[in-house]
């Protein structure tokens, strides 16, 4: 098993590792556009938009607590007893998240969700339903796609992430295009499309660790630094797990905030199909953290952030060019489908939006740092901030009559100001209590 070499570091050089890990989340979050334009064209684009939106957020808050399992299994593998540990961990954890999913998608559960607190009007909540019991295995195939990757970069595989990533992107696309060739409804093609692809995925990955030997993988680190049994991994992993059950809880409650403007209909279509095109290319800059983690021992933390700068101010400006530019405008009419309420909607989210990549970049930087000084319990706090000021602003939005998809938006930056303030104090602080890397 490979670690990164004791050679001088540039940012070409993390480039090179960059590349093949973005790869994976690129075409990871081109599955949601690709699935927003197909049912832009579809019949009943906008209550199938929103029924897909609605579960996504639903089926993604109960896989927040897993997110983190690439993390941890890129720190946790280098140890035998650790890597074990995680993996008996992750077990049970899948099985608790699938069936609270399950749970949550039952008739009753559902009804009383969507009509009492998510005050979905009966078109989308019965589509939205349909949705999310098409992704009841979502939190279990992304946590086992998430340990395996983990290991597949800490050994210096992250080629084989890439790909597998091309071959989930692949099958969404035949999903789709079987589907849209057939007629199949709108929510029963993007729930199928969601589950077909990240199983795929997840199966990819697997074969590609246990060909490559990193499952079993010899000892490469001392395993009294790393936590060795069950009860260890929990308390190494709660801060991290608790950071993403917040963030993706907040945005659940957000689309609740979102169904109560007075451009609900829209906006709840407009909303999560204009972010997903923000995410489109924002997500390119995630890898970062993957890339810094791994090389903090030798790089300067200097080069580190110009690297991360240097993945997210070219996507700010390629975010600014569509949507201020005429032929970047057409482009976003036609992902959505030519619909002028959605483009209305969606276009200031958009704009909004284009400085999201830097911010992300740059947060996935500083908390890439904190991780590895094994301080998640600041990228814990940072959530609960970034968070409570993110509803907090989609609140008073809606109340000052904003349209939906624009308070969302702000909402949205004002909370990934607040996180990255946060997390570069602390950064600060440590630096003036250390001497200068």
């Amino acid at each position: 098993m490979s670690e990164p070499e004791a050679t001088e570091m540039t940012v070409r050089s993390l480039w090179a590792q960059f590349l093949p890990l973005s790869l994976s989340e690129v075409t990871m979050a081109a599955g949601e556009p690709l699935i927003t334009t197909t049912l832009a064209h579809l019949p009943e684009a906008q209550v199938n938009l929103a029924a897909a939106g609605v579960a996504k957020s639903l089926a993604v808050f109960f896989e927040s607590p897993i997110i983190m399992l690439l993390h941890a299994s890129n720190a946790l593998s280098a140890a035998v007893a650790s890597r074990r540990a995680l993996f008996r961990f992750m077990m049970i954890a899948l099985a608790v998240l699938t069936g609270c999913l399950l749970l949550l998608a039952s008739p009753p559960s559902f009804a009383f969700l969507g009509r009492h607190v998510l005050r979905l009007d009966g078109a989308i909540g019965e589509r939205a339903q349909v949705v999310l019991l098409l992704l009841i295995l979502w939190p279990a195939a992304i946590g086992w796609r998430r340990y395996f990757q983990g290991q597949l970069i800490r050994a210096g595989h992250a080629r084989q992430v890439g790909r597998a990533g091309l071959a989930r992107l692949a099958v969404v696309a035949a999903v789709l295009a079987v589907g849209f060739a057939t007629g199949m409804p709108g929510a029963w093609l993007a729930g199928t499309a969601l589950i077909l692809g990240v199983i795929s995925e997840a199966l990819l990955v697997t074969v590609a660790a246990r060909k490559l030997g990193t499952a079993h993988a010899p000892q490469t680190a001392d395993a009294r630094d790393l936590p060795t049994d069950v009860a260890g991994v929990w308390r190494f992993y709660w801060p991290l797990a608790n950071s993403m059950l917040v963030v993706w809880g907040g945005r659940a409650i957000l689309v609740a905030l979102v169904a109560r403007a007075e451009d609900a209909s829209v906006a709840l279509a407009a909303w999560p199909a204009a972010w997903g095109f923000v995410l489109l290319i924002a997500n390119t800059t995630r890898m970062v953290q993957q890339v810094i983690i791994r090389n903090r021992a030798q790089a300067s933390d200097g080069l580190l952030v110009r690297f991360a700068l240097s993945v997210g101010v070219p996507c700010t400006l390629l975010l600014l060019g569509v949507a201020v530019t005429s032929p970047g405008r057409l482009l976003l009419s036609a992902f959505l489908g030519h619909d002028s309420s959605l483009l209305a909607g969606g276009l200031p989210v958009v704009l909004l939006c284009s400085i999201v990549p830097m911010v992300i970049s740059l947060q996935n930087a500083v908390q890439g740092f904190l991780i590895s000084e094994g301080r998640t319990s600041r990228v814990n706090v940072a959530t609960w901030l970034g968070t409570t000021v993110l509803l907090g602003a989609a609140a008073s939005g809606i109340r000052a009559k904003m349209p939906g998809a624009t308070a969302a938006a702000v909402a949205m930056l004002a909370a990934l100001a607040a996180e990255v303030l946060w997390l570069s104090l602390g950064l600060r602080q440590r630096a003036e209590r250390a001497p200068a890397r």
